[in-house]
């Protein structure tokens, strides 16, 4: 058996590299292929933090000539590998900054004896400028400056900072305001020094022409670079002309020379083809921002593969169309890229797109035999654009990751995976499943045309799976990527076991209701036994929305049925491994980065905060609180810092302006910015090690995001506090909230004024507070680890499953069994669900029954009087009214109901809903409410009428035990549970009872049922505490139509018998036999009443 895991980008992916010290490999186009510099120590680059998405970084590159497997410390959560940055296209900002060189500077005062060494030399990206920019102050001796990549073998010797080189530049200080337009503005205009080193070997990735429009910044970088190795009076260099870096001969004043957008002929075959004018494609694309320099060249590839959520903006294509044209000049591209990856030697490497948290979890399962005799299968895409590729190459490829990985390539079309992965995943789904509604005017042409590539996408998945499942297999599948996969592999396996899990929110259904598609999505979502959701609230949204747009049946708040199948819904929180993550904070780098934090920062509070750079993270609302904390709270202006880390690339200029400017504001609240800097801002993420040291050392740790599935670096940063237990603000609209509320300081981002409060709350809070509220939010933490995450999901995969299975075997009724179990018993009860009037055939069958001592109910939703009515010429019946909410025993009504006081506001609400659909009317009865539509005049509202109506009255009522269901489009309310109780008061009551047809004995009394409200003259509280009776029940026969009154009563008969209450139980359906506690079935109730005819006649 092995375990299938489907998620969108596959653990490995391939990797090309390019020697450019080849002289063949010296004239590489840069507009027909992404090229970059690859460091020696980039194999150690780590997977991406568990809450941030991996599909904003890139690939890491493999140690030389050895195809990397994913070792243990690979594969742990998340320390395997280094993050990365998410732009990597061109020289912008985040490119020519390490993080080394970031630290270095954050911690320039510190003394040097505890810097930590490298164990590689690296060849870092430096800038002077920004390097002072960071820098405590120009007045720090140069003895006390010293870098943190130092080779080890160099340890006697220190790397100087740049800083001592340079200069003076005047303009420093006001650069300590992280301002990233201003400071490669700076950069661009030769008002600081750049030099930037870089080793030979790259890494060649192709770039995807799925729709770009022609652009000359890749041929202008191009040019710049020739130019410059030509002023420099190098005549042959060793880096191409198209690689998008600076060379170690190159300085700033050389850039300012290169004109920034020179034209570059084309040199295809197909030049004409290339000559399109700008004018036309402009009319298929928006135009990017003139005034953004660090616009990479291959923008567009960028956001396909790498970027989360990164745009806010969306260029959307004119019709949601792609030009003609494009795609022209996209195959004359082509044919020179084949040539080139034909002849590059490639090689696998691990992969640190997709979802971190998931990758980590399931590898460190295997790895500690917690998922047990079975093999993990993934299925997933190569996480790079495929159409350069040639066909030969990619056979090799996909061979390679079968063989060696187990891992089952999706290949598909760059245009394919674009329309689908970047339009409607990341513009209309990620959007609306955090609640920020897409509104752009072309919305609707736009996600009518990218949902038919994502159904393809999906299409694609489900026929890898096909292809590759065995029986007993396990197939489970990850986010919002693949919602439709399930139903699609349900169609071609319909006995397969399917889990599917939800790594982001679920939002409301008025919010979802908004997808053009929202009834397709939650069809495929239905074919999987179990769904899986981050908090209770996600699943309780899915819920309701599958209840009012499906009109599916809720049951126990954790069951869907639907389309006679029955769909788990429960919630299974994804976590991290506290206890490597624990192993890894002993390390000595960790522990010497510490040192140097806290002599750098001696006597201050530390804020530390890690987002992602986007709206929905909240950063402006956190800015906008701490200003107002330092604004009331004037003496924590020197006295303590926050610093700010932000994930991915700065696509919103408009969130960047912002943040700047509140930026701008908090840092001139210092009379001495050189010396006390209340904010550091830093668009580029840490090493590891330095980012557990600075969450160690953290005073305070904040997380303010608007909507957010699950936050994994807030657990990450309990567990690095763990000596000083500093305290946790987080955002009450976050996963975590739900399950670190007990000991986290629990904000609402919007209200700037308990936000500020919440923050002098945190740093003033006293270590005896603190340690008990860190103690529960670790133990949280622990219980809900990685993994408990796999062995909770993949038991409800299992169990959800199973029911399924079961439910799909019903056999038919063994009418000789029946009648042996019948003849075989003393004491016999029947319980018949018959939604119909009686017909002379079923009287006369009835009074047979009752004739020879049998027990017989009738039970369905008539009120008290129709239904004595109906079966008043059978002798002896029992009659159970109202679905269970009134029971007749000896011509005398017992309530079994507790409360009918909600009629008034149920029927309130109805009404509204029948002015709205004309012809619809509702009946009041005196236990339940009934909605009828099947008059209305508009039927094509019925379903939408009677969606609003249950999700409005179960989101109402729910607390009061009060729920409305559909069944045969009549919309029923009523209390929960009252046809089981009805059920098992009958059980208790002839098990107890010493002669159940006499109740003038006196002796019943203490039989605990539910109590009786309003009762009429004629009902009385149920009998209670008979003399117990010799003779018990020992067989017990359940029969109707599957329904959500009757699948009560089906299952206590089978609990009845396995248990051994009843020596036999028959659970008998008729009508629809699939997803039923049924064990037997009949083709209709004629047929059952003459089987039933039959065994009592013998």
């Amino acid at each position: 058996m092995a375990l299938i895991v489907a998620s969108l980008f596959l653990p490995y992916q391939p990797q090309f590299e390019l020697d450019t010290s080849l002289p063949e490999n010296s004239q590489v186009d840069s507009s027909l292929v992404n090229i970059q510099a690859m460091a020696n120590d980039q194999q150690q680059q780590r997977a991406l933090s568990n809450n941030i998405s991996q599909e904003s970084l890139v690939a890491p590159a493999p140690e030389q000539g050895v195809p990397p497997a994913i070792s243990r410390s690979a594969t742990r959560s998340p320390s395997a590998f280094n993050r990365a940055s998410s732009t990597t296209n061109t020289a912008t900002l985040d490119d020519l900054v390490s993080s080394d060189i970031f630290m270095e500077n954050l911690t320039a005062n510190a003394t040097t004896s505890h810097t930590p060494t490298s164990k590689t030399m690296l060849k870092p990206r430096k800038n002077g400028s920004v390097e002072r920019f960071f820098s405590l102050s120009s007045n720090i001796p140069t003895d006390r400056i010293a870098s943190p990549i130092q080779h080890e073998h160099d340890s006697g010797s220190r790397i100087a900072s740049p800083i001592q080189q340079q200069q003076q530049d005047p303009t420093a200080n006001l650069l300590k305001n992280v301002n990233k337009s201003l400071l490669v503005h700076s950069l661009l205009n030769n008002t600081s020094q750049t030099s930037l080193e870089g080793p030979n070997n790259h890494i060649v990735t192709p770039k995807s022409r799925a729709g770009n429009r022609p652009t000359s910044a890749a041929t202008s970088l191009v040019n710049r670079t020739k130019q410059g190795s030509a002023s420099s009076g190098s005549s042959g260099s060793s880096a191409p002309p198209s690689i998008k870096r600076i060379t170690p001969h190159l300085t700033a004043s050389a850039a300012k020379q290169r004109p920034l957008l020179a034209k570059q002929p084309s040199n295809l075959k197909y030049s004409e083809l290339a000559d399109i004018s700008s004018s036309e494609t402009s009319s298929q694309h928006n135009e990017s921002d003139p005034d953004d320099l660090t616009t990479a060249p291959d923008e567009e590839y960028v956001s396909d593969l790498e970027m989360d959520d990164a745009k806010q903006d969306y260029k959307v294509p004119k019709f949601g169309g792609y030009s003609n044209k494009s795609k022209l000049k996209k195959y004359a591209l082509l044919r020179s890229s084949q040539e080139l990856f034909s002849r590059l030697p490639w090689s696998i490497v691990p992969s640190i797109k997709g979802n971190g948290a998931m990758k980590n979890a399931i590898n460190t399962a295997v790895l500690e035999n917690i998922i047990p005799h079975r093999h993990v299968k993934w299925v997933g895409t190569v996480g790079i654009p495929t159409d350069e590729i040639p066909e030969n190459i990619l056979a090799n490829i996909s061979d390679s990751l079968k063989d060696k990985y187990d891992s089952y390539p999706v290949l598909t079309d760059d245009v394919t995976f674009k329309a689908a992965y970047k339009n409607y995943c990341k513009q209309i789904l990620w959007p609306t499943l955090h609640y920020q509604i897409p509104d752009n005017p072309n919305s609707k042409a736009f996600e009518d045309h990218s949902w038919k590539f994502y159904r393809n996408l999906n299409q694609r998945f489900a026929d890898a799976i096909v292809k590759i499942y065995k029986k007993g297999d396990t197939i489970w599948i990850h986010d919002y990527h693949l919602m439709l996969v399930p139903q699609m592999v349900r169609d071609v396996l319909p006995f397969a076991k399917i889990g599917f899990t939800l790594h982001v929110s679920f939002p409301s259904s008025e919010v979802f209701r908004c997808l053009a598609q929202r009834e397709k999505i939650l069809e495929g979502l239905t074919g999987a036994d179990f769904v899986g959701f981050q908090t209770r609230e996600y699943a309780r949204h899915f819920l309701q929305t599958s209840n009012r747009l499906l009109m599916a049946d809720v049951v126990h708040d954790e069951e869907l049925k639907y389309n006679g199948r029955v769909v788990s819904v429960r919630f299974t929180p994804v976590g991290i491994d506290a206890f490597d993550l624990q192993s890894q904070l002993k390390d000595g780098s960790v522990m010497q980065w510490r040192q140097l934090i806290r002599e750098r920062w001696q006597g201050k509070k530390l804020i530390v905060c890690r987002d992602q750079f986007d709206r929905i993270r909240g950063i402006h609302k956190k800015l906008l609180a701490y200003e107002k904390f330092l604004v009331e709270n004037p003496e924590y202006v020197e006295k303590s810092t926050l610093i700010q880390i932000c994930i991915g690339s700065s696509k919103d200029v408009e969130l960047e302006r912002q943040i700047m400017i509140v930026v701008d504001r908090i840092n001139s609240l210092s009379t001495n910015i050189s010396i006390s800097q209340p904010v550091v801002f830093l668009h580029q993420d840490l090493d590891f090690s330095q980012y557990l040291a600075l969450s160690s050392e953290a005073d305070l740790f904040v997380v303010s995001s608007l909507r957010e599935g699950m936050n994994l670096t807030c657990h990450e940063f309990i567990v690095c506090s763990e000596d000083k237990n500093a305290p946790l603000l987080l955002s009450e609209f976050t996963g975590s909230a739900s399950l670190l509320n007990d000991g986290a300081i629990i904000i609402n981002p919007w209200d700037t004024k308990n936000f500020s409060q919440a923050i002098l709350k945190g740093l003033e809070m006293p270590f005896d507070k603190r340690r008990p509220q860190w103690k529960k939010l670790m133990k949280d933490i622990i219980n809900n680890d990685s993994t408990n995450w796999i062995k909770t999901s993949l038991q409800d995969i299992h169990i959800s499953w199973q029911f399924n299975q079961e439910g799909s075997k019903i056999i038919k009724l063994n009418t000789k069994t029946l009648m042996e179990d019948y003849q075989s018993s003393k004491k016999r009860m029947f319980v018949f669900n018959i939604a119909e009037p009686p017909s002379s055939r079923m009287i006369s069958i009835l009074n047979d029954m009752t004739s020879k001592g049998n027990i017989v109910y009738i039970m369905n939703s008539f009120p008290k009087p129709i239904l004595e009515n109906l079966y008043s010429r059978v002798q002896n019946i029992g009659l159970i009214a109202e679905n269970g909410a009134y029971v007749s025993l000896n011509g005398v009504w017992y309530n079994i109901v507790d409360q009918v006081d909600w009629r008034n506001d149920v029927a309130k609400i109805l009404e509204d809903k029948v002015e709205r659909l004309p012809g619809s009317y509702y009946k009041i009865n005196e236990s339940m409410i009934k909605f009828h539509t099947e008059n209305a005049e508009d039927q094509d509202r019925v379903a939408s009428v009677i969606g609003d109506a249950i999700t409005h009255i179960n989101t109402v009522f729910d607390h009061r035990g009060i729920h409305a269901y559909v069944y045969k489009n009549v919309v029923s309310v009523q209390q929960v549970g009252l046809s089981l109780s009805a059920a098992q008061f009958l059980f208790r009551f002839y098990n107890s009872a010493s002669d159940p047809l006499d109740t003038s004995s006196g002796q019943i009394t203490n039989i605990q049922t539910p109590s009786q409200q309003n009762p009429s003259d004629q009902e009385q509280q149920p009998p209670a505490s008979p003399t117990v009776s010799m003779n018990h029940i020992d067989f017990a026969c359940v029969s109707g139509s599957s329904s959500p009154v009757l699948e009560p009563l089906f299952k206590l008969v089978n609990d009845e018998a396995s248990e051994g209450q009843v020596k036999a139980g028959h659970a008998i359906v008729y009508g629809d036999a699939t997803s039923t506690y049924a064990k037997e079935h009949v083709n209709g109730l004629n047929e059952l009443f003459t089987i039933i005819s039959r065994i009592i006649e013998d």
